[in-house]
Order: structure tokens, then sequence, then C-alpha cells
């Protein structure tokens, strides 16, 4: 059974190239468009790995995280931010967020670095 990713961006253009990127390698993928689609997603069925963007509409990243955790839901998670820097302070002390990455992104890295969260 292949994995899932969830993409959650509210920028169309990252969502859809992240989507057929990943869709690419094999994997099944979601895409939420804010924190909130994101949150009924996870809920509902829970994906393998999670691309989040750090600023959302409705609810954003860190929002999003901590609302997981405090319901006992653990997904590893990359947040996704054009201020990487500031996005890896505050979600540091998240135990799901595995890695924060810094838009904009290269693709071979996408790969490479969901390859090795998902083998």
């Amino acid at each position: 059974m292949s994995k899932t990713v969830l993409v959650v961006d509210d920028q169309i253009g990252i969502r859809l190239l992240l989507e057929e990127v990943i869709h690419q390698e094999g994997y099944n993928v979601e895409v939420a468009i804010n924190g909130k689609e994101a949150l009924d997603a996870i809920t509902t069925k829970q994906p393998d790995l999670i691309l989040l963007d750090y600023k959302l509409p409705i609810i954003d990243g860190p929002s999003l995280v901590k609302k997981l955790e405090a319901q006992n839901i653990s997904v590893p998670t990359v947040v996704m931010s054009g201020l990487p820097d500031k996005a890896n302070d505050q979600m540091k002390d998240f135990n799901s967020v595995i890695k924060t990455i810094g838009k904009p992104f290269q693709l071979n890295d996408i790969r490479e670095m969901v390859h090795d969260i998902l083998k």
C-alpha cells in the first residue's frame, strides 16, 4: 500500500508543483489550502507525512501542529517557510516537526527528503 503525503499550502503553484513531484515518486498525495482543511483531512485519514506551510489562513502551521499534538496525533511534519529561521525557532519544541525548510526550495531536495522520511 502506497504511503500518503498531505501537502498544505495556500499558494496554488506550490501545491500543484509538490503534488506532481511527490505523485511522480509513487506516493499518494492529498492537498489542503488552509489549516482548517488540513485538520479535517488529518483527523479523517491520517497521512504518513505532512508538508506544511508555516503561514496559512484560518489556522496557521504552528497552531495546526499544536492542535494535533494536543489530540495525541503525531505525524512526521516538514514545515515550509519563506522565513525558515523564524519558523524553526517557533516549531522546534513540537515533537512531530522533523524539519524546517526554506522557500524557495529545490525539487530534488524535496524528492530526497520525502524518500528518506518515508522509507
